[in-house]
């Protein structure tokens, strides 16, 4: 009885784990110099040799390049059912922007 509640509770666990969205931590960028704030995921830029940070921002899908920033995370990453609201507007950020 044992194993067979065993095996049933390791099945459950595999079958919630597969339906999850893995949601990355989310970042605030801020423009120092104009005080704009946008809103990335991590990682959240790459380095545009001689220019600055380049990153996506959520919201827009618009492609910014920053060399003075403060960098703040908001969420840290989370796992959440496939179907939650939060899982939803994840995947559209993901589109919008283009992101893996």
């Amino acid at each position: 009885m044992k194993r067979r509640s065993a095996a049933l509770l390791i099945g459950f666990s595999l079958f919630v784990g597969g339906c999850a969205t893995e949601i990355p931590a989310k970042m605030q960028v801020t423009d120092v110099s104009s005080g704009k704030t946008y809103t990335t995921y991590e990682p959240w830029g790459k380095v545009d040799k001689g220019i600055g940070y380049k990153f996506t921002d959520i919201d827009t899908g618009k492609q910014i390049t920053l060399t003075n920033y403060e960098l703040k995370q908001v969420e840290s990453k989370k796992s959440v059912p496939g179907d939650s609201p939060e899982a939803t507007a994840y995947k559209q950020a993901q589109s919008r922007t283009g992101m893996d």
